[in-house]
């Protein structure tokens, strides 16, 4: 006798072309939503670490109003034995236990915005790096540290031995910071243009990192607490984002904070191109 039933059961079946068509079209499906996929996750980290850099804004305005309109350190300036491109976590550690360098950027302001101080991090190093803070750029965690950067001559990207910082304050705020051996302390009356002061930038995470103008020398100074041009990174869509005194943060394209050295030769690459509006000295000159 006919089986109707076992007939329909066989025409809802798939053949292998079809199947075979569906798959191609999944495939293609997903290449051409990839890319936008990762285009909007890039945006969304980018976004996360421009509020960092508001956040970073922020703590300082607070802590100005506490210190008489005296600004934290780029640096330690406790010890000519600290390297002051990549202190350890036992000096942190050391010098906090000594309540020396604790008016540097990095133990001075975080608690401001609800985070730890770098020498509280310093008790357990592994915890900072597993941790979300405004030390943290998610795009600069994603790219992870280069192995040809791990070595101590080559970048010291060593995550044990030394904070690894994705944000740097300002080292060329002051032309002359050091007057007859005395280190002058930036204060807000020095700021001409609050407005255009840099105070924090993204710094460079990776020695590959394109575009790069700077010299051979500059561009293994990664990670590093202060920070110049010559350290300005390109993570975010080949730019990155600039704190400024006033508080305010924004982004800006690598090419238009760094000097290439060819559009004004006079001007060595890497270093600031005189755009009015972004000024690395406190008083708006061009810092050389």
């Amino acid at each position: 006798m006919y089986n109707s039933n076992k007939k329909s059961e066989r025409a809802r079946g798939f053949t292998l072309i079809e199947l075979l068509v569906v798959i191609a079209i999944i495939a293609i499906l997903a290449a051409m939503l990839l890319p936008a996929l990762s285009k909007a996750k890039a945006k969304a980290q980018q976004a996360v670490c421009l509020g960092n850099a508001k956040q970073w804004g922020l703590a300082d305005t607070m802590y100005v109003d506490d210190y008489n309109q005296v600004f934290p350190y780029p640096r330690f300036q406790v010890s000519s034995s600290v390297d002051q491109d990549n202190p350890s976590w036992l000096a942190i550690n050391g010098y906090h236990n000594l309540h020396e360098g604790d008016d540097v950027w990095f133990n001075a302001l975080p608690s401001y915005v609800a985070n730890k101080p770098m020498y509280v991090w310093a008790y357990d190093p592994t915890t900072f790096y597993n941790s979300k803070s405004i030390f943290t750029c998610p795009t600069a965690a994603s790219q992870g540290i280069n192995p040809v950067d791990v070595n101590a001559a080559a970048g010291n990207m060593i995550p044990a031995a030394r904070p690894l910082f994705n944000y740097a304050m300002n080292s060329k705020s002051l032309a002359v910071e050091n007057i007859n051996s005395v280190v002058t302390r930036l204060r807000t009356p020095m700021v001409v243009h609050p407005a255009n002061f840099v105070l924090f930038s993204d710094v460079r995470n990776r020695s590959d990192e394109t575009p790069y103008f700077g010299t051979a020398a500059n561009q293994t100074d990664l990670a590093t607490p202060h920070g110049y041009t010559t350290r300005f990174s390109a993570r975010h869509n080949q730019g990155g984002n600039i704190t400024f005194s006033d508080g305010h943060a924004a982004y800006f394209k690598y090419t238009y904070i760094v000097a290439d050295g060819i559009q004004n030769p006079s001007i060595a690459p890497g270093h600031d191109p005189g755009n009015p509006d972004i000024n690395w000295d406190c008083s708006g000159i061009t810092v050389p």
